[in-house]
């Protein structure tokens, strides 16, 4: 019993520092270059879609919300040639990218 409780303690007191995955690169306005420890995904966001017209102001919005090495959480939805398809949300502002793309004009829904 002691030892147990030895052990909870010293996870309480000297937590692990949990490790997420991190923004390494905006590729374009739908697809994020994302990273942990010791792999890179090529993820596009899920649910969206972005017109031509956009796709700077979509771009530039996502840089500016998502600079490097902004920690993310990714939630897989799928794969498209060979991309991770997946809901990006920011671990700063809790927003989910997509969600806040189309609410600010730069995207359409698809799902």
């Amino acid at each position: 019993m002691k030892l147990i409780l030895c052990t909870l303690l010293i996870f309480f007191i000297f937590p692990f520092r949990a490790l997420s995955a991190e923004v390494l690169q905006v590729t374009s306005s739908l697809i994020l270059q994302i990273g942990d420890n010791n792999r890179n995904y090529k993820v596009k966001i899920a649910c969206i879609s972005v017109d031509e017209s956009k796709g700077e102001d979509a771009i530039d919005w996502l840089k500016n919300e998502l600079p490097r090495h902004t920690k993310v959480n990714f939630f897989p939805k799928g794969s498209e040639d060979g991309i991770l398809l997946a809901r990006v949300t920011s671990l700063n502002s809790g927003n989910d990218i997509a969600s806040q793309m189309v609410k600010l004009g730069h995207a359409n829904s698809i799902c």
